[in-house]
């Protein structure tokens, strides 16, 4: 008993001193920053494609937004300042076709319209025609009779480059049908250099003749 009595006074302050470097830790990380683990997620919208080298996201593209060409603003539209070729949607509104066919549009247009990284202007611009108005499209559509860009069929796409219609695609398409006529029509397309005239018939769009839409 007598050589444990001298021991417990620095017994006591050894544990003193764990119980106090034990607490002084705990302090310390209860008041330490928390770190922040960032997690990136990728848009989720309707219209984003990731392409093969970058994740950037599309401009969504609402179709029914678009400009309405006719005869007041149609040589600004097919002889714009950045000389883009123009894709022109021809419809009316009770033409259930072109209804599904704007769905196929605004899927494949953010890829014309929106540019890359690597790219510093969009493919093309987008306008409609509703070709109920032809009483305000008699210069647009002698353009058209002009060049044997006639149509008998809705929906219709034409596609402008240089004020010039360079091809013609009626009938109901999908977004993979859409994609691959305009590169294979555009300028910069994967078909560049082929040159291709669309079908036309002995009367002109929507079979109303050329000669009648003159007057």
């Amino acid at each position: 008993m007598m050589m444990s009595t001298p021991c417990a006074p620095f017994l006591f302050v050894f544990l003193t001193l764990i119980f106090f470097t034990a607490s002084h830790h705990a302090v310390v990380e209860s008041f330490a920053p928390v770190k922040v683990i960032k997690v990136s997620r990728r848009p989720t919208t309707l219209f984003y494609q990731e392409g093969p080298s970058t994740d950037q996201q599309r401009v969504a593209v609402d179709t029914s937004k678009a400009t309405h060409i006719n005869d007041f603003n149609h040589e600004t539209i097919l002889n714009n300042t950045l000389s883009l070729p123009v894709l022109i949607d021809c419809y009316t509104d009770k033409c259930g076709p072109c209804k599904l066919i704007e769905r196929s549009l605004q899927q494949v247009l953010p890829k014309f319209i929106s540019p890359h990284e690597d790219e510093s202007r969009p493919r093309l611009q987008f306008v409609k025609w509703d070709v109920e108005s032809r009483e305000h499209s008699k210069r647009f559509m002698s353009i058209l009779r002009e060049h044997d860009m006639t149509f008998r069929k809705l929906p219709t796409l034409l596609l402008f480059d240089d004020g010039v219609p360079m091809a013609l695609k009626s009938g109901m398409m999908s977004a993979a049908a859409i994609d691959r006529w305009l590169e294979e029509h555009l300028p910069d397309g994967e078909g560049k250099g082929r040159e291709r005239r669309p079908r036309v018939g002995p009367e002109g769009a929507l079979g109303v003749s050329t000669r009648k839409m003159n007057r």
